[in-house]
């Protein structure tokens, strides 16, 4: 079967789409954006459509910041099935009208765009658009998982932590390493077993602030400054705190 997707919006999420839908067999996409030329330059980038009055649409992907989804949603057809692709988003107050969740469970940005392969789909639909978003996802061989709002709130919360903040945290590791001319490699390994050790059901906290090792980490912070200071001090508290209770 062939489907013909409005993508809505010219951002990362947008890209993953873009990069992924256009891999897959009957799939055409259709692009609308708030800003005319980054609209252009997007289905340029992609090799995709840019949606016109003419282009008819099996369903819409709604790929914006949370602030733009309500009102996108007001200019889109009311009888087409609407996939919003944010995780804080509430589909209840759209009983009269087919609408679903459809939300990346991945760290996405245009320079290191994932495959579907890699991602995680959390997902939640209402009664009219039930049948059709199940369709679709199985026919694009996705990994979902259907949810209820309240466990995808909570995913995203998760996320936030694991992912934005982490990669902040882990990045200033790696920029102090590069402020030393240490190659950043080395630390590839470790990377790799503390992240995987996340997902071991144990506390496998380790490091000087968990066993009160004050004069390891008064050496650290004569190393340190500004913020990477603070943060170190931050972090360190809360980690002892945490293994004092």
């Amino acid at each position: 079967m062939s489907w013909k997707i409005g993508l809505v919006g010219t951002g990362n999420v947008a890209a993953f789409w873009a990069v992924n839908l256009t891999k897959a067999k009957g799939i055409s996409l259709y692009v609308k954006g708030s800003n005319e030329d980054k609209t252009a330059e997007f289905c340029n980038n992609y090799h995709v459509n840019i949606a016109n009055k003419e282009s008819v649409v099996d369903c819409y992907f709604v790929c914006v910041q949370d602030r733009n989804i309500t009102e996108v949603i007001q200019s889109l057809e009311d009888s087409i099935p609407v996939f919003i692709c944010a995780g804080l988003f509430s589909i209840h107050a759209y009983s009269n009208r087919p609408m679903g969740i459809i939300y990346p469970l991945q760290t996405i940005q245009t320079n290191a765009l994932p495959s579907f392969e890699e991602v995680p789909f959390l997902c939640e639909f209402n009664s009219e658009a039930h049948e059709f978003g199940n369709s679709l996802l199985r026919q694009l061989s996705l990994n979902f998982t259907l949810l209820n709002e309240e466990a995808r709130f909570a995913s995203h919360v998760a996320a936030v932590f694991i992912n934005n903040f982490g990669y902040f945290v882990m990045n200033q590791g790696i920029a102090h390493a590069r402020s030393h001319q240490i190659p950043v490699n080395l630390f590839e390994s470790l990377i790799s077993k503390t992240t995987s050790n996340l997902l071991i059901s144990k506390d496998l906290q380790t490091g000087p602030a968990k066993r009160n090792d004050v004069i390891t980490m008064d050496k650290h912070k004569a190393l340190l400054s500004g913020l990477t200071l603070a943060l170190y001090e931050y972090l360190s508290a809360q980690i002892k705190n945490n293994h004092t209770q």
